[in-house]
Order: C-alpha cells, then sequence, then structure tokens
C-alpha cells in the first residue's frame, strides 16, 4: 500500500468471480467480490442486479476495492449463475424469500467485513435497495440509489396508469437473450436465432398483437 491523495488508488485489488452465497431456503445465488489486496476488515458496498456482473460490476468493483472498501456485485435468484426461478423483484424484499435480507446478512459476518455494509447503483438495484429496506437486517448501515423505482406499480408498470409495453417487452427480449447466449446448448440453438434477430428488430414487436403475445419470448 502507497498512501497517496484521497482522490486515488490504495489498494492492489483482488477479485473472486462466481462465489456462492447461500440463501435461508439453500439456494445458491453468486456473485463477483473485490476486495483490497491488503488482509483486514473493511466496509463493504453491495449491488444486486440481474444483468451480467463483470460487464455491470468491474469498473465499481475496481474503483472502491482500490479505495478501501470490499465491493460484492450479486446476481438475483434465477439470473446468469445465481440458482432459482427468476421473477422480477418477487424474492428481493419481504416475500417467502428475502434474499436481500439474506446476503447482507452473510456479507456482514465474512472475515473480510467490518461489520458495515452499505447498498449503491440504480435501476434494478435501485429496486433492490427500496425493497430491502423493510426488512433491516443487521449491518445495513446504507443506501445510496442513484435512480430506481420506489412504486414498482406506478414507476415501473404502469406509469402515469398505461403500461409500459415498450420498456418491459425490449427489456425481456434483451435479457432473455443474454441469458441464453450464457446457457447455450444445441437444443437451444433456434431459440437464439429468434431472439437475436427479434433484439435486432425490437420495434417490430413493441407493435405486435395481441399485446399478451410476444413468439420469441414463448416457449
Amino acid at each position: 500500500m502507497q498512501p497517496q491523495n484521497s482522490f486515488s488508488s490504495l489498494y492492489e485489488v483482488h477479485v473472486e468471480y462466481q462465489v456462492a452465497i447461500p440463501m435461508a431456503d439453500g439456494t445458491i445465488l453468486r456473485a463477483d467480490i473485490y476486495r483490497p489486496g491488503t488482509p483486514g476488515r473493511y466496509p463493504v458496498l453491495v449491488e444486486r442486479v440481474a444483468y451480467e456482473l463483470v460487464g455491470r460490476c468491474r469498473y465499481a468493483g475496481e474503483y472502491y476495492a482500490s479505495r478501501g472498501y470490499v465491493f460484492v456485485g450479486q446476481n438475483v435468484r434465477g439470473r446468469f449463475f445465481s440458482e432459482g426461478e427468476f421473477v422480477p423483484f418477487r424474492d428481493d424484499g419481504w416475500n417467502d424469500h428475502r434474499d436481500g435480507y439474506d446476503t447482507i446478512l452473510w456479507v456482514g459476518q465474512q472475515s473480510w467485513s467490518n461489520g458495515m455494509v452499505g447498498m449503491l447503483d440504480g435501476s434494478y438495484s435501485g429496486g433492490t435497495q427500496y425493497l430491502l429496506a423493510p426488512t433491516q437486517p443487521a449491518f445495513l448501515k446504507a443506501l445510496f440509489v442513484r435512480e430506481g423505482m420506489s412504486d414498482i406499480y406506478r414507476d415501473f408498470a404502469f406509469r402515469g396508469g398505461a403500461y409500459q409495453l415498450a420498456l418491459h417487452r425490449g427489456w425481456a427480449i434483451n435479457e432473455t437473450f443474454v441469458q441464453l447466449q450464457q446457457d447455450a446448448t444445441p437444443e437451444t440453438a433456434s431459440a437464439l436465432a429468434a431472439l437475436e434477430q427479434a433484439v435486432e428488430n425490437v420495434d417490430h414487436w413493441y407493435r405486435h398483437l395481441p399485446i399478451a403475445s410476444c413468439p420469441p419470448l414463448e416457449g
């Protein structure tokens, strides 16, 4: 460690990929963990997202770990290498599964944690923060929501009373394509090809009728 001004990197960064974090029901969620290379106990920052972790979290992980924080970027239930069924936001608050709550408890008890845990960032990870807050897990000291929905119905599903078709359909097509790319097998080749075409022609699927049908996402 070489002391410099407060805006400079102070630590080398150690990264562990796809670390297993057990939930109360035994489901394993995976996280990439960025830590200062110097052994010790540090404050921890957590981001829980539905997106591919390296692309989403690498910059923030390296930045904060080099400045004396542990950064935990975790995929929510059912996304990428995390086990379980993915239903947006269902398991992130106070439902039958409390994945955010379980994650904060696990993080706070690790040998590299000083028991001071915060969460950060926005969009999907803003939603996971708002849903976690009422569960009040031990160790959680702060939330920083860059941007996100505090009311899933009014802010995310039916803004101003109108269903957000383009947002949801475009997001579902793109994120299903990204997930299927990772899990590709010969059996999924035709579905992957259909989704790739749908991503390239997403405007067509915004206008598709009936609204309840979207063939690239069916089957």
